[in-house]
């Protein structure tokens, strides 16, 4: 019986996944800028521009919400009466990570304020996107929201 070695397994990080151009990660992060200032100045439209017609998004209390419609229905309402409608926060997005020529899935942890991103607190939300190009154009069109429990996270 002989020896056979094995190759080495490929270096972590180097899954084989298409390298992320500068040009894409920096329309990602346009798209989260473009959504914290639509949350901030409770601007709907800027909230759901980048929101895939057949986006399926869990919202962070649980709730599913597929199809954009759905989702307008539930920005527009949560701004206008609910708790949204006083609410600020600061995303930071990390983890960028292109998976096919058109599909990037990310990581972003929220916080109440920038402040408190600044002085290490732990992010009050996590989330998980997957962000599809068409026509040119990066879409959300995958979300799940997930609130943190206290002192359970770290950014």
């Amino acid at each position: 019986m002989t020896n056979k070695s094995m190759p080495s397994p490929e270096p972590a990080g180097d899954l084989g996944q298409p390298e992320l151009a500068r040009e894409d990660a920096e329309a990602v992060h346009r798209v989260i800028a473009d959504a914290e200032r639509g949350f901030n100045e409770n601007d709907a439209d800027l909230l759901l521009r980048h929101v895939a017609p057949d986006a399926v998004i869990v919202n962070a209390v649980g709730i599913v919400l597929r199809g954009r419609d759905a989702v307008e229905s539930a920005t527009r309402e949560g701004l206008a009466r609910g708790p949204l409608q006083t609410a600020t926060a600061h995303y930071r997005l990390s983890d960028i990570a292109l998976v096919a020529p058109d599909v990037i899935v990310a990581h972003k942890s929220a916080w109440s304020s920038a402040e408190d991103a600044r002085r290490g607190a732990s992010p009050e939300m996590n989330a998980h996107y997957t962000f599809v190009r068409r026509e040119g154009r990066w879409w959300i069109l995958r979300r799940q929201n997930t609130l943190v429990a206290d002192g359970h996270a770290r950014a």
